[in-house]
């Protein structure tokens, strides 16, 4: 079946805070947490200086949208509430810095997305449930090896170390070895950053992570206009990469 968003997902640009469960300062916290400026997360001091309150009370905010989420940290706590429409892309990231996520994508995927979510609502463009999303094949010969790509692949979707051990049948500090090895190579200290650098340097595809109508459910909040734009920047940068 095609997926169907829903009239809040389609026009609201902010997620509503009807039956929200957070406090706005628990939103605020989990959007600061996520965004990373120079490449560089924001600590658990800085993100309480933004907002005026002291570490402890970050900390406790931090907890709180855990157990809300089910989440086991904060990046899976700020993976589940984009799941959820708790917080949308567009509080987290620029167009440009998500043009670079999507550099494997084909433009023409976008603009079927927004053809879809635009005012004329076009149902034939509507993804089916687990659809795949056409991409572009990754650069060869990457930086990592397979099983650095397996546990980049696997974090983006916010597993701990512990469940992603038991996905590959190997130990948790064979996991942190993986990932080590991946970050240094990728220039990331943080999963959520070797996740998007990955992406940007195409040692993983977004084919890889999500499908159709998840990318369009993510995407839907931007608008049509943002979206399109996007196509366009990615048309752009794809044809300035040499063949």
């Amino acid at each position: 079946m095609p997926l169907e968003l829903t009239d809040q997902v389609r026009n609201e640009p902010f997620p509503s805070n009807i039956g929200n469960p957070y406090y706005p300062l628990e939103r605020d916290v989990l959007i600061l947490a996520a965004v990373h400026p120079g490449s560089k997360h924001l600590s658990i001091r800085e993100i309480g200086q933004r907002l005026g309150i002291p570490v402890t009370r970050v900390k406790t905010l931090i907890h709180q949208s855990c157990i809300k989420l089910d989440a086991h940290n904060r990046n899976e706590a700020t993976f589940n509430a984009l799941k959820r429409g708790e917080i949308n892309l567009n509080e987290l990231i620029s167009l440009d810095e998500l043009a670079e996520i999507l550099c494997s994508v084909d433009p023409d995927v976008l603009r079927r997305i927004a053809g879809y979510v635009g005012p004329n609502q076009m149902k034939s463009y509507a993804p089916e449930k687990g659809e795949q999303i056409p991409c572009k094949e990754r650069r060869h010969p990457g930086i990592l090896t397979n099983r650095e790509r397996d546990v980049i692949i696997l974090a983006s979707q916010g597993l701990t170390n512990m469940e992603m051990a038991e996905k590959l049948c190997m130990s948790t500090s064979s996991v942190r070895t993986f990932l080590n090895r991946a970050f240094t190579k990728l220039g990331a200290r943080k999963k959520a950053d070797a996740v998007q650098a990955a992406l940007k340097q195409r040692e993983i595809t977004i084919c890889e992570i999500s499908s159709l109508d998840e990318l369009t459910f993510y995407l839907a909040p931007l608008g049509a206009e943002s979206i399109e734009k996007m196509a366009q920047m990615l048309e752009e940068k794809q044809s300035k990469v040499p063949v």
